[in-house]
């Protein structure tokens, strides 16, 4: 590498958008998949300096601070009025100042925008074009097909088209894109975009063996249960409440082929705005086989993949989720919704089962399938998901190299 090389990692969003009063909203930050990004690039590259930055509308001013020697730079929106329209002219002013100085001072740029679809990702893509920009999908829309995906915001169809106008002029600016699904691909191959399938990425503890006995004697969770785990953002996007809807089958119901489906846990692990809603309604219907955890991280995160039979996530919307590698990497199958890429990791009926969308009955039928495998091994599906190999690949892009 020639040149000093400075990688600003932006975030799409106001992380507040993920949090309840309670929770601790810099947990969220450092869970986020930017700063992870930023944390690997360092682990594996420590010459290369890097910043997290994010609008923040929960902030009134600036703010600021080190995490494992990365700069999180925080600014106050100037307006929000829809999630991923957070927009902050701070942010634009001091980017631009940051990567003047930073050429001054002999550094190569990159700006690492995780997503686009979205009115500051435009814009820093318009302003910033002759700064190398990569793209990190996950999982958003183009505005017209967000309209189709969310008709309640049918009133919005004036925004969204000039939206789609102003995407399909300047999208071409990114140096290259990071998809997560075909249809992604698609689209952005239809506006001449240079783009490629790649993930997030999984840490080398996620393959460490972890005795299922050991996990749940340390979670102090019943040898014999039937344990299926949730971990992602609790909301009805992510198919939480037809999650719930299984649960009560799975609470009235006696056997299905061999499985004694009384005998099923669930277990929900995330943030979301929708996660008190949800667990009042599971508690109104008397589901005492749905426990709710809140937030859970590290070492503990570990123990939960281990200590489960299965994760399921039915959502009706994802990228390539990264919760299914971790899952896989501990060698634990998944049920996913076949939504974004996840035909492209689930091989179905040997890593997981790929069920409908919005469809109770298939989750049911998928967790019981699952629950009966025996000794598949689904951990060998998860080794192109390390993240040396996608962080040494993010880095040749950085520097031009072929």
């Amino acid at each position: 590498m020639g040149k000093k090389l400075k990688v600003i990692m932006i975030a799409h969003a106001s992380h507040s958008y993920f949090a309840n009063k309670e929770d601790d909203l810099k947990k969220i930050v450092l869970n986020d998949w930017y700063f992870k990004t930023a944390s690997q690039l360092r682990k594996f590259h420590e010459g290369i300096e890097v910043e997290c930055w994010a609008p923040e509308k929960d902030n009134s001013g600036y703010e600021e601070y080190v995490e494992n020697g990365i700069k999180l730079r925080f600014f106050p929106v100037s307006f929000s009025p829809l999630y991923g329209m957070d927009f902050s002219f701070s942010m634009l002013r001091d980017l631009k100042k940051e990567v003047e100085k930073s050429y001054r001072d002999g550094y190569e740029v990159v700006i690492h925008l995780h997503e686009c679809h979205n009115l500051h990702g435009l814009v820093i893509l318009d302003l910033f074009k002759n700064v190398r920009i990569i793209v990190q999908h996950h999982g958003g829309s183009w505005p017209l097909r967000h309209l189709r995906e969310s008709w309640k915001k049918r009133l919005f169809f004036p925004l969204f088209w000039l939206g789609q106008l102003y995407e399909s002029r300047v999208i071409c600016n990114a140096e290259k894109f990071y998809a997560l699904s075909g249809e992604e691909m698609d689209y952005l191959k239809s506006k001449n975009c240079n783009v490629v399938f790649r993930t997030m990425g999984i840490g080398d503890e996620y393959f460490d063996e972890i005795n299922k006995r050991y996990a749940r004697r340390e979670l102090g969770i019943d040898e014999n249960e039937k344990m299926i785990f949730f971990l992602g953002r609790v909301d009805r996007m992510k198919g939480v409440g037809y999650l719930l809807e299984a649960m009560k089958k799975f609470r009235d119901d006696d056997e299905l082929r061999g499985v004694k489906l009384k005998d099923v846990k669930l277990k929900i692990a995330g943030y979301g705005k929708e996660r008190d809603e949800l667990e009042r309604w599971a508690k109104s219907e008397g589901l005492d086989n749905v426990e709710f955890l809140g937030g859970v991280f590290g070492r503990e995160k570990l123990l939960y993949l281990g200590a489960c039979d299965l994760l399921v996530l039915p959502s009706l919307k994802e990228g390539a989720p990264v919760t299914v590698m971790e899952a896989m990497a501990c060698n634990r199958p998944s049920v996913v919704s076949d939504v974004g890429g996840v035909r492209m990791m689930i091989e179905d009926g040997e890593n997981g089962k790929v069920i409908r969308k919005a469809n109770v009955d298939e989750i049911v039928e998928g967790v019981r399938e699952v629950l009966s495998w025996k000794d598949k091994d689904v951990r060998k599906y998860a080794n192109i998901y390390k993240w040396e190999k996608i962080v040494e690949d993010t880095v040749k892009d950085y520097i031009g190299e072929k």
